[in-house]
């Protein structure tokens, strides 16, 4: 699949550090799930709308990630978010951190399109799942 990217920036804030001074890594997993957050909304399919309106939820059902270069208090990141997989009933998300042009980690998550009512996994909704193949470039 070639992909098109979504980038997001973050600044790291002093409650995002650990005692070494750089980003406590589970911080990396909130700033993916912030990036997803503005990439959905990007393709015109806000969380709220999803998970309040259509009741569709996407839990997690895969990660993969690799930690690379440190990230630091004051630091600006990049986060660069491409549409890497799309089955039946889940999309896989690969997430690139840049501290300028450096490769800081990297991580892949797969979600899976669930029924919040039942807890069941249903199809991606067609219109969602058209939105998700253009910004696969596919």
């Amino acid at each position: 699949m070639n992909s098109m990217s979504f980038k997001a920036t973050w600044k790291i804030s002093f409650g995002e550090i650990d005692y070494a001074g750089v980003v406590y890594y589970p911080n990396f997993f909130d700033y993916f799930q912030r990036t997803e957050e503005a990439f959905m909304e990007h393709i015109g399919f806000p969380y709220p709308y999803l998970i309040g309106e259509l009741a569709l939820g996407f839990p997690i059902v895969h990660v993969e990630s690799d930690f690379k270069r440190p990230v630091r208090y004051g630091d600006a990141i990049d986060i660069v978010l491409e549409v890497v997989e799309l089955g039946n009933r889940s999309v896989t998300f690969s997430f690139r951190v840049f501290k300028g042009r450096e490769v800081c980690a990297e991580a892949k998550i797969k979600h899976v399109t669930v029924d919040l009512k039942a807890f069941k996994a249903i199809p991606l909704p067609e219109d969602l799942r058209k939105k998700l193949e253009r910004e696969a470039g596919s």
